[in-house]
């Protein structure tokens, strides 16, 4: 009996774990900290990932979020057309494609595209 207790609690462990996120850490890269942009809330799930960003001055281009894996290679992007205002904030969604492997994504890199 304690046995079969013991096979139950791991099971329910081990199910309680695979459900879990890992939370996966998103930076600004240099490019957008320059222009005085701030993050101050991160969200992923599933392919999707939002961020929200706050600006001092008016900035407008092409942001690329860089899905990452543990060696810091790049597996996957994502970009939106970011337009702020003096002063402003926005609510951004990058969607990846469904070929990347989000399971291997340990962090992301957001910045402006190179001109």
């Amino acid at each position: 009996m304690a046995c079969k207790f013991r096979f139950s609690g791991f099971i329910l462990t081990l199910f309680l774990f695979s459900c879990m996120d890992k939370e996966k850490p998103v930076t600004l890269g240099s490019s957008v900290v320059d222009k005085k942009i701030s993050m101050t809330s991160s969200n992923v799930e599933g392919l999707k990932m939002d961020i929200y960003l706050i600006s001092e001055n008016e900035v407008s281009g092409e942001l690329l979020a860089k899905a990452l894996n543990t060696s810091g290679q790049e597996i996957g992007r994502s970009k939106v057309i970011l337009n702020l205002q003096k002063d402003d904030a926005k609510l951004l969604s990058f969607t990846f494609d469904s070929n990347v492997d989000m399971d291997s994504v340990t962090k992301f890199l957001v910045d402006f595209r190179k001109k």
